[in-house]
């Protein structure tokens, strides 16, 4: 997600230099909403969920400043595209965009004036499964800054969608299309490194090991589309160890041990998380794992709407796919070529489309939300769960203990053995060994949101290995 451009939710970025006494009027009326929205000026106390009535959390740095500006963006993206759209879609798209674009505004203004959530009330699919966990959450959690921090940011990108989704002429149409084909076609010098890289790679620990490091790594990239960024991917592939002391937790041994496993189960779930590089590494890893006989099959889970900016869709995974078979890069060509083989032959497989990885539910709800798709899950070698979105549902967005283990964090979620690939950008961690959290503290306060640190972990699931 990008995270420029700071907007000052009262005066919508207008910042106002006029002072009063010692303090600028924008302090005084930040004061005031604080108190009128009863913000508390703490850190998320230990063991509650992250929230932006904390003034001291990255929550409320997110609604003050981020979430906004992705409205904004959205709303300037349609006004700048209108005759683009009109062309596509038709003369009678006019109508719809200003009633769009209203709706968008609306639901900027409820989020900076934290309003209570509204129900669903067009043709969602989910409507029913969203409507209920509404109704269900607690009085004092039911608007935009006392609420759970991952229910908010999931109710804002779902009812985004709604409105064209409800629509006539822009049925489907995905606001952040433009953003995520500039993610990839950005990329592109890094897809072709890491195509080379990864040709001739062997059936040994350290080879797998590397990868995965280089899939940890991807998930950096969502936090910048810049020639930072960029750089960045080319830094890891020269030396992938050169990261080592950044990644906190390294639980790639039990993760090996997992797949080495002699199992029933033969096939290995992603779970998705971002479109461009990050999506090549996990074709990549996929490839590794089949090719290794570690899995027949690979099944990709992608996100029923679009999802946080950059979530990879069903039509994001296709146009990835087509992207590298057509790429003037011969080598790449041939790797886009053999991924499509792969899904012709169902070593890749798109697992079907559910609407709970664009729910606002913890992961520990999903055999009672989606038995279904917990069913798919338990019959799974391993799941892979990609970037931070994943981990704070698999951690139910809350400020755990740093060193508590993964599993009891978890809570009754283990469909069957996982592991988590995250580089951390969001103030949730667990599985951290004695004094790691205290000493980032000192070395930098927010550490814990700068995307700097990684952690690959893992979960042994019931009755594995005879247990």
């Amino acid at each position: 997600m990008d995270r420029e451009g700071e907007e000052c939710i009262l005066n919508d970025g207008a910042a106002d230099h006029r002072t009063v006494g010692p303090q600028s009027v924008t302090e005084v009326l930040k004061a005031d909403f604080d108190a009128k929205y009863n913000i508390v000026d703490i850190h998320t106390p230990l063991n509650n969920f992250l929230s932006a009535q904390y003034k001291r959390s990255y929550a409320y740095y997110s609604l003050l400043n981020i979430l906004p500006v992705v409205l904004t963006k959205v709303i300037d993206s349609l006004t700048k595209d209108k005759s683009e759209l009109v062309e596509q879609f038709g003369e009678n798209v006019r109508d719809e965009l200003k009633i769009i674009i209203g709706l968008i505004s609306r639901l900027k203004y409820e989020l900076q004036t934290d309003k209570p959530f509204q129900k669903f009330t067009g043709d969602e699919s989910d409507r029913e499964s969203w409507n209920n966990f509404l109704a269900n959450l607690p009085n004092k959690a039911r608007s935009f800054y006392q609420a759970c921090w991952m229910h908010t940011e999931c109710y804002m990108y779902r009812k985004l969608y709604s409105f064209v989704e409800n629509s006539i002429f822009l049925k489907q149409f995905d606001y952040f299309a433009k953003i995520k084909q500039h993610t990839l076609t950005s990329c592109q010098d890094d897809i072709v490194s890491l195509a080379k890289y990864t040709r001739r790679t062997e059936s040994k620990f350290e080879a797998f090991d590397e990868i995965l490091k280089i899939n940890l790594w991807s998930t950096r990239n969502d936090l910048s589309k810049n020639e930072n960024g960029l750089s960045f991917n080319m830094n890891v592939l020269e030396d992938v160890a050169v990261t080592d002391s950044h990644i906190l937790v390294n639980e790639a041994p039990e993760i090996w041990k997992c797949l080495l496993h002699k199992s029933k189960k033969y096939c290995v779930d992603f779970v998705l998380a971002n479109v461009g590089y990050e999506l090549f590494t996990d074709f990549i890893l996929a490839e590794y794992i089949i090719e290794k006989g570690f899995a027949t099959k690979i099944r990709f889970h992608v996100k029923a709407c679009p999802w946080f900016v950059t979530n990879v869709t069903h039509r994001d995974f296709h146009m990835m796919l087509e992207y590298l078979s057509k790429h003037s890069d011969y080598n790449l060509s041939l790797v886009g070529r053999k991924f499509l083989q792969f899904m012709t032959e169902g070593k890749f497989e798109l697992a079907p489309v559910s609407n709970f990885w664009t729910g606002p539910y913890e992961y520990h709800c999903m055999k009672t939300i989606d038995p279904d798709l917990y069913k798919l899950l338990q019959h799974s070698k391993l799941i892979i769960f990609k970037g931070d979105l994943n981990y704070r549902k698999i951690l139910s967005d809350v400020w755990w203990q740093p060193t508590q283990d993964i599993k009891t964090c978890s809570g009754a979620f283990v469909p069957s053995s996982f592991c988590t690939i995250r580089t951390v950008k969001a103030e949730i961690i667990c599985g951290l060994s004695e004094g790691i959290f205290e000493r980032l503290q000192l070395l930098d306060p927010q550490w814990m949101v700068t995307g700097n640190y990684g952690t690959i972990q893992f979960v042994l699931g019931s009755g594995e290995y005879g247990y």
